[in-house]
């Protein structure tokens, strides 16, 4: 154990993440996590919409690749964009961009 005043205070979320894994319901702190968002985009479908826009937005990700995450066609990623008031980047800027545009068509 260790020295009093050394444990994690009860409600934090590491201490959280470490009991589901001793308690052998999670493999690990990775597998906690993504139980974790799959839980809150199923109660929250707009925060995964959100942060899937605001990656397009940034240019983490790809038209063609935004569109893959949200199962839906370019052409309904665009009107996505568009109702969140998000520019539509014309063309990949890339060769991977290219690419990725043309696995995820």
């Amino acid at each position: 154990m260790g020295i009093v005043g050394q444990h994690r205070p009860l409600n934090s979320t590491s201490w959280a993440l470490s009991q589901l894994v001793k308690s052998g319901l999670y493999r690990d702190e990775q597998a906690v996590l993504r139980g974790a968002l799959r839980a809150l985009f199923r109660a929250k479908p707009q925060v995964r919409l959100r942060m899937i826009v605001s990656a397009y937005q940034s240019g983490d990700v790809s038209l063609g690749k935004a569109a893959a995450m949200l199962g839906v066609s370019q052409e309904e990623m665009k009107d996505i964009l568009r109702d969140a008031g998000v520019a539509i980047h014309l063309g990949p800027h890339t060769v991977d961009e290219v690419l990725e545009d043309a696995r995820n068509a």
